[in-house]
């Protein structure tokens, strides 16, 4: 299908004017004038029934489907926060990423890193986001979403209750348990760098 209008759109009420035909599913574009006067990207989610709030999720004039923003201006990702560690050592990033403002599906990008080993499998990482402060306890978290051993992409909401997320994966040296796992983030990817 020929797409016969520009990959650069000039705001959101040109991009919820995009007809039917001229958005598949998964087509992204750049809204060089956001609810905030920034540039960003927007993907067309054909799917989606996600609640429209006028910036990061915008419904296109006929209701199908959604556009949903990229965090960060420009397309980028920037968000306020920091790694941290809750227990044990990590020599680089953290075993928890603290948020500092909302971040509404944040669509991260999970990659193992050279030096970690994860058993097989099609749940071997998993995502979970805290409402208090990650601790050994594991009280305050919340399961967001798997991923097989090999990383991928995934979404979490961060709101005001639940500004942390952490990352377990099945440690073969612990006979495939999960163990809580140290992690960097640049921009949206998550490197997985080993167990503390």
């Amino acid at each position: 299908m020929p797409i016969s209008i520009g990959y650069r759109i000039a705001n959101l009420a040109a991009l919820t004017a995009i007809a039917q035909e001229n958005r598949p599913d998964g087509y992204t574009r750049l809204v060089q004038s956001d609810a905030d006067g920034l540039p960003a990207w927007y993907t067309f989610i054909a799917s989606s029934t996600a609640t429209a709030d006028g910036n990061s999720v915008v419904t296109p004039d006929d209701g199908i489907g959604r556009w949903i923003k990229s965090s960060g201006t420009g397309g980028g990702v920037a968000f306020g926060g920091g790694n941290l560690c809750t227990s044990g050592q990590c020599a680089i990033g953290g075993k928890a990423f603290q948020f500092y403002a909302p971040q509404q599906s944040l669509q991260l990008t999970v990659v193992p890193g050279f030096d970690i080993s994860i058993s097989t499998g099609s749940t071997s990482i998993q995502l979970h986001r805290w409402n208090q402060a990650p601790n050994t306890s594991l009280i305050g978290r919340e399961f967001v979403q798997a991923l097989p051993n090999t990383g991928g992409k995934i979404a979490v909401t961060i709101d005001s209750t639940y500004r942390w997320i952490s990352f377990f994966a099945k440690n073969p040296a612990k006979s495939g348990q999960y163990d809580g796992v140290c992690f960097t983030m640049s921009g949206n990817v998550v490197t997985l760098l080993g167990y503390s």
